[in-house]
């Protein structure tokens, strides 16, 4: 199983992690999501035909956000 972490706001891909012997209860407890709330999972996991994308945040956004979180009420960071 493929998890593919992209940043929710300029869809950067940033790392992914690949196990072809996890099931996904296996990969969601490794990897710590399991931690999440089950809206909160919903949020942010996304599967895909052949992978799972985790939706996260950037460096380079999360530093735009802190500088203007005004960025936010705009719908998407990325002007």
């Amino acid at each position: 199983m493929r998890f593919e972490y992209v940043c929710r706001y300029c869809r950067q891909k940033i790392g992914a992690v690949e196990n072809p012997r996890w099931s996904l209860g296996d990969a969601m407890e490794r990897l710590g999501l399991h931690h999440l709330d089950p809206d909160h999972q919903q949020d942010v996991i996304r599967p895909r035909e052949d992978q799972i994308e985790i939706q996260t945040v950037c460096d380079t956004c999360e530093q735009a956000v802190a500088r203007h979180p005004e960025l936010l009420l705009e719908g998407s960071i990325i002007q």
